[in-house]
Order: C-alpha cells, then structure tokens, then sequence
C-alpha cells in the first residue's frame, strides 16, 4: 500500500530527495514526483530515498538558500 503523501512530523518541513530540486514543505505528493520529475513516488524512493526532514526553525534558512540559487544567471 502506497501512502498519497509523504508528511512531515509535526514542527517540521521535509525536502524532495530528488538532486537539483529545491521543493520543499509539509508534504511531498505523488502529484509532484509525476509532474516535477515524471517518476512514481515509487521510482523517486528508489533511485533518491526518502525526504530529508528538517525542522521549523531551519526553514527560513531553506528558503534564503532557494531564493539565492533561484536568482542565479539573472
């Protein structure tokens, strides 16, 4: 049986595994691992393994990071 979403525990964010992509939240979903990446959850969990968790109080760091990177080559 396959879950519709991998979560976070409570307090924290958890990150996609997938290398490269910068998607992080509460909640990974099956959706994303399709569209984002066009793999199964499944495939993802295989080839990358599970999220990385980290907790609330590294989100703002996550997100400084995002924006940095995102602003890359402007």
């Amino acid at each position: 049986m396959t879950e519709t979403y991998w979560n976070a525990k409570h307090g924290e964010y958890i990150k996609c595994p997938v290398e490269g992509c910068k998607h992080f939240g509460i909640v990974i979903t099956k959706a994303h691992c399709r569209v984002e990446h066009q793999m199964s959850r499944e495939e993802v969990r295989q080839k990358y393994g599970l999220p990385k968790s980290f907790s609330n109080r590294n989100k703002k760091q996550m997100e400084s990071k995002k924006s940095r990177s995102d602003g890359e080559g402007k």
